[in-house]
């Protein structure tokens, strides 16, 4: 089973009868605390800004059960604590409640006329309304396509595995027992309720050498993407394999000789890439770092933080630095950038940044038909990457502006990039 991660734009769906279900709440309710992530999201649509939604989506035999569907999708949404929670927004400040799950109903609902799946997950995943999640599926004679969608403001990319693992599994089988959930919102409330940190607390040295280091920018695509400052322009995504599994497996070798893990073997192969097209060397960039605890791999919410890397062109070097960042990611990051002796700057709306995921080792790794994470499309002025590793193959989706320069770099770019992951993993690189 190979996992395709993509985007709106990339994402094609076989034509059927679209179904849609509505989830009903009852009266009572109860404020939460949110986190950092999600205050931040929600800051953003306050604004008027568009927010991105992530789909997990795949086919079961035969047209859709719908009795079976609706047990599941409400099984789901009952399951985990962050799918109860609803925005309450007066127009300047943004806060949440939990609705009590008991009282959640999940009950097909009829899409509007010449509505299609993509129409369904824009309306309905908003993170300002509730629910901020598409509950839908393509119901055909032979293959039929679950699709699930959600507000970023509920989920990380780890969840949406999770999200698809468990469907599939309900969908079967509505009395299924499952793995126990974590509570994502007792989570964020810890966080939230951390206290803060003195200047000197050693946890705080990675963030603020790497910082100190970038000036306390962050990380730019270090390459004109034909944007002027304070610049968007539409999404145009790009998606390939950049390696085959015998590459990826021998790479993984060479990185663990190193010290290191495959993910900084693909920083490095990046920044060489990206030195060879004439980038000064090293490369800053924010990788995103998992904060999710031994209770929480069944956990659905936002558990992502991200942290600032430079990826050398040395291995031992990008060993070194994404052992030291690490070292201070579990830190809730209100504290880390209330600690900083400078604020942060960035030029550009969004960052550049850089994310792997091995599928391989996420529920639902095995036993899904045809199973896709598809992403929103927004404007950008920025390059971001998600690299996914699957028993097949090492495959990369890139957002980037849709402009001529940024399609030309990206281009050269991810060409220089699988013949340097190549290079590294068969040994013919001297500083491998």
């Amino acid at each position: 089973m190979t996992v395709q991660v993509t985007s709106a734009d990339r994402w094609q769906l076989a034509p059927g009868e679209l179904m849609t279900w509505r989830v009903r709440t009852g009266s009572s309710s109860v404020p939460v605390e949110l986190s950092i992530n999600q205050r931040n999201h929600l800051a953003a649509a306050a604004r008027g800004e568009r927010t991105i939604w992530l789909a997990a989506t795949f086919d079961v035999v035969g047209p859709i059960d719908v009795d079976a569907l609706t047990a599941a999708y409400q099984a789901l949404v009952r399951r985990h604590s962050t799918l109860h929670c609803e925005v309450v927004w007066n127009g300047a400040d943004v806060g949440a409640v939990r609705r009590d799950p008991r009282e959640l109903r999940c009950e097909p609902s009829r899409p509007a006329a010449g509505e299609e799946v993509l129409d369904v997950l824009e309306r309905e995943c908003s993170p300002l309304s509730y629910p901020a999640f598409a509950l839908a599926a393509v119901s055909r004679p032979d293959l039929s396509t679950v699709v699930c969608g959600f507000d970023h403001l509920h989920v990380d990319g780890v969840s949406i595995a999770i999200v698809a693992d468990e469907l599939n599994a309900l969908y079967a089988d509505a009395a299924r027992q499952l793995p126990p959930a974590g509570c994502f919102v007792s989570r964020a409330a810890g966080w939230a309720a951390a206290s803060p940190l003195p200047g000197d607390d050693p946890r705080l040295v990675p963030w603020r050498r790497t910082l100190d280091a970038l000036d306390y920018r962050l990380p730019r695509f270090p390459f004109p993407l034909g944007l002027g400052e304070g610049e968007t322009a539409p999404q145009r995504t790009e998606c390939r394999t950049l390696a085959g599994a015998e590459t990826v497996d021998a790479l993984g070798l060479i990185a663990r000789e190193a010290g290191t893990t495959t993910y900084g073997a693909l920083l490095t192969t990046m920044s060489r890439a990206l030195h060879a097209l004439g980038a000064p060397g090293p490369t800053p960039a924010l990788v995103p770092v998992q904060t999710r605890q031994d209770g929480d791999r069944s956990t659905v919410g936002w558990f992502t933080t991200t942290v600032p890397v430079i990826a050398g062109d040395d291995l031992a070097v990008t060993a070194a630095n994404l052992r030291e960042v690490r070292r201070g990611a579990g830190l809730p990051l209100d504290q880390v950038l209330a600690s900083l002796p400078r604020p942060l700057r960035w030029s550009r709306r969004d960052v550049f940044m850089a994310s792997y995921v091995d599928y391989r080792h996420l529920p639902g790794a095995r036993g899904l038909i045809a199973p896709h994470h598809v992403s929103a499309t927004a404007a950008t002025d920025e390059v971001q990457i998600w690299l996914s590793r699957t028993e097949a193959e090492l495959a990369v989706r890139v957002r980037l502006p849709d402009t001529p320069a940024a399609s030309a770099v990206v281009d050269r770019f991810l060409s220089r990039w699988s013949g340097a992951l190549t290079r590294l993993a068969t040994g013919s690189m001297a500083a491998a």
